[in-house]
């Protein structure tokens, strides 16, 4: 299958950047990886790059018709089977249509990471209604049918762990520096316990409650932010990580961060309501209910480091058995291609939408 996958990628092309921030652990690069592994030919399109390169200033705003004609360039030559896009907002809808005559047959795959409950990400969900085929998101609710055209449907996706990027064994290490590891890309407001709480907040609160906690925390309140190598380092410098997502009801939705601490083998503490009970047991990772519930489990771990290593690697091992990048991607074209969706997957199946039935 000939495979054109559209992303940011994170092309160092903007002069506003000061660094590469390269896009090690992100959904697209996964998708790429694993569809080439299972012998598929991916192309690789950075819609925004391109429209910045082309644009006066390279000013990304001002280049979309430039991405859009190099697109379609892209697609001419190329005849993809699928197409894939990654909050690719700089290709438009009109050039998507266009694609459709240009690459008789292929099919049409959006894909969002967000949480849903966002203006703009609603906006970005509801964008592609009538002109993709289908929508992935990494929350598993059937209200998303409401985002996709008549012919059309909704899916979940979990985020996937891939052997050429989780490649440590937290769990190994003898003594790490610290007892968990807790980044953010921001300071805005999560889901905590009954309300809300800034992760700056939500550091304060949890060092008042276990004062001799060796927290790592990049990102947080003034500190920078991990990435490239400094995040491997970060990741294989504490026996635990925090995945604090955005939004902690949301069914089954978690921030992209869990796939990594899971897969680099660190015990993981999560929300209990955003349901991963349906995945992994309490010998497998830390369910919490609010901060104090939290702080409890992370004493009792810390006091026993033998109990916590061996949790992560029952963690670790059920990740990479459920959520191996090649099983994802082939449950997303069990979904595209096989009559009937994809069937027998741990995670919901359903297509949600017009293309249900």
């Amino acid at each position: 299958m000939r495979i054109l996958n559209v992303a940011d990628f994170n092309w160092m092309t903007g002069a506003e950047r000061d660094s590469a921030s390269l896009s090690l652990f992100d959904i697209c690069r996964k998708v790429s990886l694993a569809a080439t592994r299972a012998d598929h030919l991916v192309v690789e399109f950075s819609d925004r790059a391109v429209a910045r390169q082309g644009a006066p200033l390279r000013l990304k705003g001002l280049g979309g018709g430039w991405a859009n004609r190099r697109f379609l360039q892209t697609v001419d030559e190329l005849k993809p089977d699928l197409i894939l896009l990654h909050f690719a907002d700089q290709i438009s809808n009109a050039a998507l249509t266009e694609a459709r005559r240009l690459a008789p047959g292929v099919v049409i795959a959006d894909i969002n990471i967000d949480p849903i409950d966002t203006v703009k990400n609603a906006r970005r969900l509801a964008l592609r209604s009538g002109v993709a085929d289908a929508l992935f998101v990494t929350t598993a609710e059937p209200g998303l049918a409401q985002h996709v055209g008549p012919r059309a449907f909704a899916a979940y996706l979990p985020n996937p762990v891939d052997r050429s990027v989780e490649t440590g064994r937290g769990f190994e290490i003898e003594s790490p520096p610290f007892d968990v590891l807790f980044p953010a890309s921001d300071d805005g407001p999560r889901e905590i316990g009954e309300g809300f709480m800034t992760p700056a907040a939500a550091v304060v609160r949890l060092k008042a409650s276990l004062p001799t906690l060796r927290l790592s925390t990049p990102g947080v309140a003034g500190l920078a932010p991990a990435h490239g190598y400094a995040y491997f380092e970060a990741l294989q410098s504490a026996r635990m990580g925090w995945s604090l997502s955005r939004r902690a009801t949301a069914p089954l939705y978690a921030s992209d961060r869990m796939a990594h601490f899971f897969g680099w083998g660190l015990a993981t503490a999560i929300d209990r309501r955003a349901g991963f009970e349906r995945f992994y047991t309490a010998d497998e990772t830390i369910f919490y209910d609010d901060l104090d519930d939290l702080a409890a489990a992370l004493t009792r771990l810390i006091a026993d480091d033998k109990q916590a290593r061996a949790l992560a690697r029952r963690g670790w091992e059920k990740t990479w058995t459920l959520f191996e990048s090649g099983r994802v991607f082939a449950y997303l074209l069990a979904q595209l291609f096989e009559d009937g969706g994809a069937r027998g997957y741990e995670w919901p199946c359903e297509r949600w939408g017009g293309a249900a039935a």
